[in-house]
Order: structure tokens, then C-alpha cells, then sequence
């Protein structure tokens, strides 16, 4: 029994992880991403208005990735416990 439980904590953990490393390392890399080759080069946009936009792009970015770890939270935890209360 506990090396089940220790095989689920160790699956949590990669899960909060591998969601937390995309939550803090995606919307860094959109907010780059779209200003260098969006914003200033294909548009062809001054500082100011590129960086706002390419905020906005990060701001977008981070609430999908949050929305995907909580619906992902909200219904894995559902189907395993489903699954417990089965057995």
C-alpha cells in the first residue's frame, strides 16, 4: 500500500512540476517569441507598443496554461477517486 501511494505522490509531483516549469517558462517565452518576430519584425512596430502587445500575448499564454493545470487538476483527482471508491 505505501509503495502505491508512493508511486501516486511521485506522479503528483512530475504533474505540479511539469505544469509550474510551463506556467513560469511559457508566457516568458511567447512574450520574446512575439515581440522579436511578431511585433517588431513582421509588423514593424515602435518599443512601446510592441512590448504592450507582446505582454498581452504572455497574459493570454499564462491564463490558458493556468486554465489547462486546474481543469486538468479538477477532473484527474475526479477519475482517480472514482476509480478508488470502484475497487
Amino acid at each position: 500500500m505505501s509503495e502505491q501511494k508512493e508511486v501516486t505522490e511521485l506522479q503528483a509531483f512530475k504533474t505540479v512540476f511539469y505544469h509550474s516549469v510551463v506556467i513560469l517558462a511559457l508566457p516568458v517565452i511567447a512574450f520574446f517569441t512575439s515581440k522579436i518576430f511578431l511585433f517588431d519584425g513582421i509588423l514593424g512596430l515602435n518599443n512601446v507598443p510592441s512590448n504592450v502587445y507582446s505582454a498581452g500575448v504572455a497574459v493570454v499564454v499564462l491564463h490558458v496554461a493556468l486554465g489547462v493545470f486546474i481543469y486538468r487538476a479538477y477532473f484527474d483527482d475526479r477519475s482517480k477517486i472514482s476509480a478508488i471508491k470502484r475497487d
